[in-house]
């Protein structure tokens, strides 16, 4: 009889199979890399991202820069615990290492792949943009759904790796978003300044 580990193991990587190399079309093969690999695109990255992120800056002034060195701290926190301290405790190695036959549809950066950095890095700051616009929330918690689930498409993550991501990440990022911000997105200072008035 197999033990709970080992029963989250082998769902772990039956799901991944049937991820990789079972519900896949051309389609999706053209596509993952991309999303996968989006944030690497020269035009993405000198291109699409600054422009959202200078108008985001001109529409939202003070408060958009506020939630947005509040992310880069959930993130960058996020990213070097995963990194240094986890990766290397738990030493998993990713899916091109153990499983024959999967498909690696985009180049992976090193051994281990336990949590997924992607993972922990779209979830902390799609915590802290939810706290700070709940509106958009879905938005954000589907953009993170969306890479997390690229991550595995192109076969450089089991599905629990990404799912450990997720977790820390939102762990990370929504408690300091609510210590920062308030429940409400609008900080402490958005608070006193109603009280005055």
């Amino acid at each position: 009889m197999m033990g709970p580990l080992t029963a989250a193991a082998a769902v772990d990587r039956w799901l991944f199979w049937r991820v990789n190399r079972v519900w896949t079309s051309p389609s999706l093969d053209a596509l993952m890399p991309v999303v996968t690999d989006l944030h690497k695109l020269a035009w993405f990255r000198l291109g699409v991202a600054p422009a959202v992120l200078g108008l985001w800056l001109w529409r939202g002034g003070r408060r958009a820069l506020q939630v947005l060195i509040l992310a880069a701290i959930a993130v960058g926190a996020g990213d070097v615990l995963a990194y240094r301290v986890v990766k290397p405790l738990v030493k998993r190695p990713r899916p091109e290492y153990s499983i024959v036959g999967m498909a690696l549809r985009a180049p992976v950066g090193g051994r281990y792949g336990f949590p997924s950095n992607h993972a922990v890095n779209t979830a902390a700051a799609a915590a802290v943009l939810s706290v700070a616009y709940p509106g958009g929330a879905f938005a954000f918690a589907g953009a993170a759904a969306l890479i997390g689930y690229s991550r595995v498409y192109v076969g450089a993550h089991y599905p629990g790796d990404v799912l450990a991501g997720w977790a820390l990440g939102a762990g990370l990022g929504w408690p300091w978003a609510l210590l920062m911000l308030g429940r409400g997105g609008s900080g402490a200072g958005a608070g006193r300044r109603k009280r005055r008035g």
